[in-house]
């Protein structure tokens, strides 16, 4: 018999949470076959099979998140395989009345758990018991419902279609015999209750933390990307048929801001507890934004090792499996610093939330052409050309005002006297 125990997905991971399970018991399954999805912090990854059998036992069940090493299932030989009635789904609906114990100030309202609730009589999520307490349901009116989910299971759909069907009673009850000529159904408008999505979660309870965490302080810069602009118009198409990729404006802002934290070191630090901790390698972390509105942040490690070439084929390819949820969990832990673009959805400045445990995020604006009054040898004179507007959000516990602002100044430097020597090489 092998033991199946959840894996290690990365250095910092130290727990997983089932999504689904690809087998069931009594199925046959060979080395290296999917066996499972499970979840950690953003990443869903698919876990293969450790070793060829039959699948005899399942301990955890969907949406439980289980320690790091601990027994999740077991495999065997057909022979050894187990009492399938419980071992399947260990956490299914009891046969008989659970023992309650009552208590007036201590008993918890079951509709706040975060767990899943078993009445009296039956099992009912969250978000159905949400849904009851929210329309006045009763639990004796809760558990005379039918359920069209497994083992007879009420779902939302169920618990909203009895609530309409409820209402159009009503509405008809009310209406006087002799005055009615054509039932009329009145349907009632409501709102719809949505259960944010695990990863919703996750970065909402990130972004929580974080503000709760970081006194924020907000600079903003203008820059000149005029240069930037005319170096991508001049190379793209060499770049791409040298390198594969496309040279977009992300690595060169990348690279700038590479430069520039090398000689703001403090800006590539974080806080652990009183202390300040210098890390040696610039781990940079960009946003990007996924199919389904979330976000997720991946990280170039040791990015101040990389050439140019090195960082535009990075950040297409973290940029591209990331939106095709293919990133492993340590391409998502370990940033010193993130910059994050909400200027590519024509956003024309924002100002971000720390990537905790960073000191510091930069968010790009949108490039635009405006006039700009210039000094030249003739006097000022007003031209065209692409500005950006620069936001540097950082920790007010170790960065002043002034550090931040001199890092802001030369990366503005850094950036409109940008070298397109290491594009063309």
């Amino acid at each position: 018999m092998v033991d199946v125990v959840m894996p290690k997905m990365g250095e910092s991971i130290t727990e997983g949470t089932i999504l689904e399970w690809k087998k069931k018991i009594g199925d046959s399954i060979s080395k290296d076959e999917t066996l499972l999805e499970i979840s950690t912090d953003k990443v869903d990854s698919e876990i293969p099979s450790p070793a060829s059998g039959t699948i005899i036992e399942i301990i955890a069940q969907i949406n439980e998140t289980i320690p790091v090493g601990d027994i999740i299932a077991r495999i065997g030989n057909a022979d050894e395989q187990l009492d399938t009635s419980l071992k399947e789904s260990p956490k299914s609906e009891p046969t008989s009345k659970p023992e309650i114990k009552q208590t007036e100030a201590t008993t918890p309202d079951p509709i706040q758990t975060s767990e899943a609730i078993i009445s009296q009589k039956r099992f009912y999520s969250p978000l159905v018991k949400s849904i009851a307490k929210k329309e006045g349901i009763s639990q004796e009116e809760l558990d005379s419902l039918s359920g069209s989910g497994k083992n007879g299971r009420v779902n939302k759909q169920d618990i909203l279609s009895y609530l309409n069907n409820k209402t159009e009673t009503v509405q008809t009850d009310k209406i006087e015999p002799d005055l009615v000529q054509k039932p009329q159904i009145i349907k009632p408008m409501s709102d719809t209750v949505e259960t944010m999505s695990r990863m919703r979660k996750k970065i909402a309870d990130h972004m929580v933390q974080s503000v709760h965490t970081s006194p924020h302080v907000h600079t903003t810069v203008e820059a000149d990307v005029t240069n930037l602009v005319n170096i991508r118009s001049e190379y793209n198409e060499s770049f791409k048929n040298r390198s594969g990729v496309s040279l977009t404006y992300t690595p060169m802002i990348l690279d700038a801001c590479i430069r520039t934290i090398q000689g703001f070191p403090l800006m590539n630090a974080s806080l652990d507890g009183d202390n300040i901790i210098h890390h040696r390698n610039i781990n940079m972390g960009v946003a990007v934004a996924l199919p389904d509105d979330n976000l997720i942040v991946p990280v170039i490690h040791s990015s101040e090792e990389k050439n140019f070439l090195g960082l535009a084929r990075s950040t297409a390819d973290l940029a591209n499996r990331a939106r095709e949820n293919k990133l492993s969990p340590d391409e998502i832990f370990g940033s010193t610093f993130t910059v994050t673009n909400p200027g590519v959805f024509g956003g024309l400045f924002g100002m971000g939330i720390i990537n905790q445990p960073n000191v510091g995020i930069l968010a790009v604006g949108s490039f635009q052409k405006r006039p700009v009054v210039k000094e030249t040898e003739y006097g000022d004179t007003i031209v065209i050309r692409h500005m950006v507007y620069l936001t540097l959000s950082y920790d007010h516990r170790i960065i002043d005002g002034s550090y931040g602002t001199k890092f802001l100044s030369l990366l503005v430097e850094n950036l409109q006297n940008y070298n397109d020597d290491k594009i063309k090489s």
